[in-house]
């Protein structure tokens, strides 16, 4: 590309440059409110010999226009929701049959907490003002893992018994 213009064809317009855009003024700065100064604080001592305390006056806010307040959203207070004593009663009872493994007991507790886990859920599938839910879900599963750890085991000592003899080794032993 070459730097000498070309001439238009005849009877058109030569094409000139737009002319370069007018220099914009920068904004002003906008004006900072004064703020008011706050003493320094002051000590104050309630007996003689006693250490100095300081007391600061509280400040007062005013809120400038333009100027957002900080600080978090202030949200109306609502009172917690009750927990569902079924819900609570199906936790502890599933933790039960966990701890207590090496009884009888947590095939019981285990059964207690599938049943009060799925009442519970049933309750609070009703009425949504009831809190609770994961505390029976967590119930459901400890229960429901308690009875199949119960059940393999029951299934495992038959088969035992049936295949290995339990019954036949004393008769091993009398030659």
């Amino acid at each position: 590309m070459s730097d000498t213009p070309t001439p238009p064809p005849t009877g058109e317009p030569a094409l000139t440059p737009p002319p370069p855009p007018a220099p914009v003024p920068p904004p002003a700065a906008p004006q900072l409110p004064a703020h008011p100064v706050q003493p320094a604080p002051q000590p104050t001592q309630s007996y003689p010999g006693a250490p100095p305390t300081y007391s600061t006056p509280t400040p007062t806010t005013v809120p400038q226009p333009g100027y957002p307040l900080y600080g978090a959203p202030v949200y109306p207070a609502t009172a917690p929701r009750p927990t569902s004593g079924l819900a609570v009663t199906s936790l502890i009872c599933g933790i039960a049959g966990i701890v207590l493994f090496w009884a009888i007991v947590p095939v019981l507790a285990s059964i207690a907490a599938v049943i009060t886990g799925h009442m519970a859920l049933g309750l609070t599938k009703r009425d949504p003002g009831i809190a609770g839910r994961g505390m029976a879900i967590a119930g459901l599963i400890l229960g429901y893992a308690m009875i199949a750890i119960g059940a393999f085991t029951l299934i495992g000592i038959i088969i035992s018994f049936l295949f290995v003899g339990a019954f036949s080794l004393p008769f091993v032993y009398s030659r």
